[in-house]
């Protein structure tokens, strides 16, 4: 998590060589400026100029570079409801379905997620003080329950995993009613999950909408 980051200061982005081409869609002599993939490809190739992941057997250098690697999951459109099931989910799906991905790796994986959210700060301190004190409870809360919801792509698709933790959001808070149904029902689940506060008047403020912006929110 220390050094999560540090690639993206372009300076010091890698570029690929002829003999480790391609690399996750960049070819020999590109500079790699996802800093993602920056980091992941120096890990697999230069891993000995990093002495604490030098210092690793196999299976945890493994597992360092697969929290490292591009995934494409962005676990704060899950939980705030902002991205459609395919582009949140597919590579993680990718991933687990075969077999490139354990159920210790996926646990580590958040792990280093809760870390790196607090390693946004620039002190030991100020990391521990944003989880705590800049983070409002039931925010915290929804990262953590939404956990167990990501591995359930080994058995469900994408669009099934991702409307189960809706349906699971939304049955949680009492004051939004019943579970909604029809064409508006994933608009609504999703909405309830922008809203910070007040979510008992999602309902009648959408009903309030002209038919027209209803359609436009039901179908995004």
């Amino acid at each position: 998590t220390a050094i999560h980051d540090v690639m993206k200061n372009e300076s010091l982005c890698p570029t690929v060589q002829p003999e480790h081409a391609p690399f996750n869609g960049y070819k020999a002599g590109e500079v790699i400026l996802d800093h993602d993939l920056a980091l992941d490809y120096a890990l697999t190739f230069y891993g000995d100029l990093f002495p604490s992941y030098r210092g690793l057997d196999l299976e945890s250098q493994r597992l360092i570079r697969f929290t490292q690697g591009k995934m494409g999951f962005n676990y704060g459109w899950l939980v705030q409801g902002e991205s459609p099931p395919g582009a949140l989910f597919q590579t993680f799906k990718r991933l687990i379905s075969s077999g490139g991905a354990k159920s210790e790796d996926v646990g580590f994986y958040f792990a280093h997620w809760v870390t790196d959210l607090a390693g946004a700060e620039p002190t030991p301190l100020n990391g521990s003080e944003k989880l705590v004190l800049k983070m409002p409870d039931h925010v915290l809360a929804s990262f953590f329950t939404a956990f167990p919801y990501v591995w359930k792509l080994s058995c469900l698709s994408e669009t099934e995993v991702h409307q189960e933790y809706l349906r699971s959001q939304w049955m949680r808070e009492e004051q939004l009613g019943p579970l909604p149904t029809g064409d508006d029902a994933v608009a609504l689940m999703r909405l309830a999950l922008h809203i910070q506060g007040r979510r008992e008047a999602l309902r009648p403020a959408f009903s309030a909408l002209a038919p027209c912006y209803q359609r436009v929110l039901a179908q995004e």
